[in-house]
Order: C-alpha cells, then structure tokens, then sequence
C-alpha cells in the first residue's frame, strides 16, 4: 500500500534553485555549517562581506592548483564560489533580493577585479553573477509562467554571461568552474544535447569532483527541460561513475537525494535501495553529520528496510531532528513504523510523541 508522503520537492525546481546558487532557508541555521566545504564556503563569504580582496586571490589560486580538494572529497573551488554567492543569496529575513541589492553585489564583485585586474576569481565571480541575475528575473517557475518582458531579460543577461565566459576561454579549458559556468548558459540557452554533452564530458574529464558540473547535467536531461526519466537515471549512473574512486557510491545517493523524496523512486525501479543505501554509508564514511543520518534514516523508512530504519534511529539517539525530514507525516510514521516488532508490520494510525499530532494514512 502506498503511503501518502507530501514529496517536498520537484526535479526542475529544486534543481533549478541549485543552478542559481540559491540557499536554501537551512542555510541561515545557526552551526548549519560543518561539512568541510561548507566551511571552506564560510570562509570565503566572511572574505568577501570583509572586501579582503587579496586574500579571496590567494584563496583561488590556491584551491586552482593541482584541482585541490577538501577532506570531503570535493572540488575546493566548488565550495569557494558557492562561499561568494552565499554572500549575496543567503537572506534570512528576506529571501527575495530587490534590484538595488543585486546590483550592490554586482558593484561588490567589480570592486573586487578592479582591485585585481588580473582575478580569474573575479572574472568567473562577475559571469556567474550575470547568469545568476538572468535567472532571478526569468524566475523558476514552468516556461509557461515566464512573461515576455522577463524572457527577454533573461536571455539577454544570459547571453551577456556567455559572453564573460568566452573570453576566459582560454585560461578556462582547464578550470571546471569555468566548464559549470559554460553549462549553466548551455542550460538557459536550450543547447543541442551534443553541445551540452560535450562540454560535459571535457567537464568531467578536467574535474569530475567539481560537482555542480553534475547537478546541471541531471537538470538538462530532466523531462521538465530537454531530456526524459531515463536519460535523468543514465546521468546520475555517469556521475557516480565518474566520482567513485574518490567518493564511492556518494553521488549516487546524493542525486536520488536531491531529485527524489518518495517511496515510488524504490517501487519503480527509478533507484536502487542497495545501492543507495550504500552511498550513504561511503558519504558518512567522508564525514559523518546529523543531516545526512537523519535523511538516511528516512531513506530506509521509505524503503522499508526496518533493520536499516532501526539502526540509524539508535546511532542518532538525541541528534534525531523532525526539522531535518521533509514532513511531519513522515517523521511521525518513520517513528512509529520502527517501533513495531514484525518486519512486515506497518502503522495504520500514529502520533508524533514530541508533538502530540495524530495521522492515518
């Protein structure tokens, strides 16, 4: 029987708000930070809200050379150009950026090359902006909601995007936030998929650890854009892939993580539990933290892997967290469906015990 989760997420939304560079709400959460590359991406806001120019240079030729990484195993510049726009995207108290603050950021970023004409780091900072600029006036909602006057606009900052970027080309082939940026304007632009897959591929082939380069290809293949169920699933195969001698089966959960909350990903056949499953283990063996557990957790709720549920509740004990799961309904089922003794067994009714809120399917 199926279960009534409220998936809180869909694929081109989500994936979307990832393209531009748009925290998430968690983000303002006090200690939310503490991954490795998150903390190389606090670092890098506290830099640039400081207008510490100089340290930013050295900074990105530091993570530039020999593609350096984090102890996660991630591309340090990923991280370090998600630290200069989580100084302008992360708005606690008002997520919507007006047009004046826009362009105090974009005013920031010149400062910044003006103070080193020569910063890659400020020149690929300036092109992401202008992308990022287009999809805030374009918006992330479906083509049919997308005004005339904010199609025009987008396309014309997209293409002002593309135009930054061609002239870093050359220091470029060899940059994979330069390829992310070239296939973020390729995903905006509606590219042939030879086109797109090809810088994809030299992506790959210059970082594959630079994941972002990832996350736009799952969002070009999507359905909702230029591609289909199947070539979403094909991509998240190559991404892991490409990954696994570092990360092992990390993206392949991480993907499913981010394109999926629903117990018809397992019944379809769309993700493979054993291997997901997997994945979390290899992506708390990188580094452990209670946000991965909690959605591990949840993952095996949905599963119906009881053992697995069980298990990850104890070693959770007081760091298991209701904020961290994408519902009540699931939280409170998850819960109560570990309790039952019988594997097979399964709670027709259930109440939250920190809340008190009762649910029937």
């Amino acid at each position: 029987m199926k279960l009534n989760w409220q998936s809180s997420t869909t694929v081109s939304a989500l994936l979307l708000a990832l393209i531009s560079s748009i925290n998430t709400a968690s983000a303002c959460t006090k200690n939310n930070h503490i991954r490795p590359a998150e903390i190389v991406s606090d670092e890098v806001h506290k830099l640039m809200k400081e207008k510490n120019y100089k340290k930013l240079d050295e900074l990105y030729t530091k993570y530039s050379k020999k593609m350096a990484k984090t102890p996660d195993g991630v591309s340090a510049l990923s991280p370090f150009f998600s630290g200069i726009a989580q100084t302008f995207n992360v708005a606690c108290t008002n997520p919507k950026r007006s047009d004046e603050e826009w362009l105090a950021h974009q005013a920031s970023l010149s400062a910044w090359l003006e103070s080193s004409p020569t910063s890659m780091g400020a020149k690929l900072a300036l092109a992401f902006f202008a992308a990022d600029y287009a999809w805030y006036a374009r918006g992330s909602g479906y083509s049919s909601t997308v005004s005339d006057a904010s199609q025009k606009i987008f396309e014309q900052r997209m293409a002002s995007a593309k135009r930054q970027l061609d002239k870093l080309a050359g220091p470029g082939k060899n940059n994979p936030a330069w390829y992310e940026g070239m296939l973020t304007v390729g995903l905006a632009q509606g590219w042939a998929p030879a086109k797109f897959d090809a810088m994809y591929n030299k992506a790959a082939k210059v970082d594959p650890y630079y994941l972002d380069i990832h996350y736009t290809n799952i969002a070009f293949h999507d359905a909702k854009w230029y591609g289909s169920d199947q070539e979403v699933l094909s991509a998240i195969n190559r991404a892991a892939q490409l990954t696994k001698a570092r990360l092992g089966d990390t993206m392949y959960t991480r993907l499913h993580w981010t394109i999926a909350q629903s117990p018809d990903m397992f019944e379809t056949g769309g993700a493979n539990w054993t291997r997901m499953k997997a994945g979390f283990e290899d992506y708390l063996r990188l580094y452990s933290d209670t946000r991965t557990r909690n959605n591990y957790a949840l993952y095996a709720c949905m599963a119906e892997d009881k053992p697995t549920l069980r298990e990850q509740l104890a070693l959770l004990g007081n760091d298991l967290d209701p904020k961290k799961w994408s519902n009540d309904y699931q939280y409170a089922y998850c819960t109560a469906y570990a309790k039952l003794s019988g594997l097979d067994q399964k709670p027709a009714c259930f109440t939250r015990a920190d809340t008190g809120a009762y649910f029937c399917k």
